[in-house]
């Protein structure tokens, strides 16, 4: 009795151009139809899949729409004699940090007519010794709502309630929780060819695990030197056609995509068995 080694290579997108079916409203779940099953003789042994390469990008969402992007601001308006009046703002979903949240923070307030001089209402600063956040008050009338739906508080560090106003401007309040900018930890890819990898107490047909490395915006290309095989005998002696793959973030949640696609290429290996 001898056995000769097979391979079978796939590379899997969730572009819907390059085959992609069944995508998620939210991008992070995909199928592929295969014209030709995987197939794994019943004689086969020592059957493994390995996921060698994948492609994410890191635009990720920390500001989700009708989740977490309102500001709700009370302060005056930029008329030439101010009226005070309370200023909801929608930050556009996107990943951001604290210097981009800022940028938008003042871009909002300023086409809805917030004052904007000699000072914004509010600014944002960050407290670097202690990673939290700062809301400095430039005036004496304003106060921040974070006790209203959707608010961007969590990122901020800062407890659901009113903020200000305050007698003495400029007035600096920092979070009593550290900022949390950092949504995701790092990236788990599925794939329900296999059982996977096992998180802790938990099978949850983990094929890679895909640390961050890049600034946002950026690609993330992860190609282990020594890619970890996970022994997969439930396939042996099966068909496949249709393969199901998902993005998730380190706590298993499927994430937003935000309209890019991530992409892998996956090894299946095992030893057939014959007779000489």
């Amino acid at each position: 009795m001898s056995f000769i080694n097979r391979e079978f290579t796939m590379i899997a997108s969730s572009d819907p151009s390059q085959g992609a079916t069944n995508i998620s409203s939210d991008g992070s779940t995909f199928e592929i139809l295969l014209s030709t099953p995987i197939t794994i003789p019943k004689n086969a042994i020592n059957c493994t899949l390995a996921c060698e390469e994948s492609s994410i990008w890191w635009t990720i969402p920390n500001v989700i729409s009708g989740v977490n992007d309102k500001f709700y601001i009370y302060g005056d308006n930029n008329l030439a004699v101010p009226v005070p009046q309370l200023f909801s703002v929608t930050i556009p979903q996107g990943l951001y940090d604290l210097s981009g949240l800022q940028t938008s923070l003042l871009y909002q307030l300023e086409s809805l007519g917030a004052r904007t001089t000699p000072s914004p209402l509010v600014n944002l600063l960050a407290d670097t010794n202690t990673q939290k956040c700062i809301l400095r008050f430039n005036y004496n009338n304003v106060y921040v709502n974070f006790t209203l739906p959707n608010t961007i508080n969590n990122i901020l560090g800062f407890s659901p309630i009113v903020y200000g106003p305050y007698g003495v401007i400029p007035q600096n309040v920092i979070a009593p929780n550290v900022a949390q900018f950092n949504q995701i930890n790092f990236f788990f890819l599925t794939c329900d060819l296999t059982i996977g990898f096992r998180f802790n107490n938990v099978y949850s047909s983990i094929i890679s695990k895909v640390n961050i490395d890049v600034a946002p915006g950026s690609q993330i290309v992860n190609a282990p030197y020594n890619a970890s095989r996970i022994q997969c005998d439930e396939l042996i002696g099966s068909k496949r056609n249709i393969i199901r793959f998902r993005l998730t973030d380190d706590k298993l949640r499927s994430v937003n995509t935000n309209g890019e696609y991530f992409s892998m290429r996956i090894v299946i290996r095992y030893q057939e068995l014959y007779e000489k």
